[in-house]
């Protein structure tokens, strides 16, 4: 297995190789930040070239996840295509919503995604919330969904971890504002993969999963699509049921049990392992 540190034009990750393959998957973490590099190896032992790369969290990168410019991950598919045009993309909860974006954005240089515990439309940025997460050529993406964030101020330890899920509902009565934020997955032209949790305590991932499907049956979008739902897992169920979170300081709860997050963290890879093999 070769791990190649990448510190070139501005993009920050690690490589990760075994053998001469033949497809490369970029592995997009979520608003932890940095890179998930046992998983990046561990996925590299299945025949790809996988590119774990930071966009925030990261030294010479934003502490936060602010503003980050869509044109860093159009790098990345750059550097990617100098061995191969087969590129996926494997995100996990904002970083899921990330890979939506980036479907729609550069629809024409992905050929999969796996989203897991996604969301359907662009939530704001970690630290400030009136300022956007992710921008393109300089500008927001699109306006931030609506959210009622103002009880961020409990989670100091686990007792009063946050269970953020019911803020992100609330926000969706504003239907107009919401309606604005949400992402055209319908412009996304290759297979996806949604993985969902019913007892996702951070946001509503199986809601957003069956928004994201509504909405590419409501433009006819002939992409293949799979959607794994865990109606008893949390958000993290490699992580367990609440976790302090590394960047916002702050305890919240992922939902769940250890029983059913140990089957789903189980499945959902295998699921994934057999989604890239049959699709890219």
């Amino acid at each position: 297995m070769k791990k190649i540190s990448v510190r070139e034009n501005g993009l920050v990750g690690t490589l990760f190789r075994e053998g001469s393959p033949t497809s490369a998957i970029v592995l997009l973490g979520g608003m932890s930040g940095g890179m998930n590099e046992e998983r990046a190896e561990l996925l590299a032992q299945n025949g790809y070239t996988v590119f774990s790369l930071a966009y925030f969290g990261a030294k010479s990168l934003p502490a936060t996840l602010n503003q980050v410019p869509l044109e860093y991950f159009e790098k990345a598919f750059q550097f990617l295509r100098s061995e191969t045009d087969q590129i996926g993309l494997w995100g996990g909860s904002r970083g899921a919503e990330l890979s939506l974006l980036l479907g729609t954005q550069f629809s024409d240089q992905i050929s999969a995604i796996a989203a897991h515990v996604p969301s359907s439309a662009v939530y704001g940025a970690l630290d400030d919330y009136s300022k956007p997460a992710w921008t393109y050529r300089n500008k927001p993406i699109f306006p931030n969904a609506p959210f009622t964030y103002e009880e961020i101020a409990s989670g100091k330890n686990v007792e009063s971890a946050i269970a953020s899920t019911p803020f992100f509902i609330n926000g969706m009565q504003d239907k107009e504002a919401f309606a604005k934020s949400s992402i055209p997955v319908e412009k996304i032209k290759c297979p996806l993969l949604l993985i969902s949790a019913g007892d996702d305590q951070m946001w509503p991932s199986a809601l957003f999963a069956n928004q994201i499907i509504d909405r590419l049956k409501e433009h006819r979008s002939q992409v293949h699509y799979t959607h794994l739902h865990y109606p008893k897992a949390g958000h993290a169920p490699a992580k367990g049921t609440v976790g302090l979170h590394p960047v916002m300081n702050r305890w919240f709860v992922y939902g769940g049990s250890e029983e059913e997050n140990a089957f789903a963290a189980k499945d959902w890879w295998e699921q994934t392992l057999n989604f890239f093999k049959e699709r890219l």
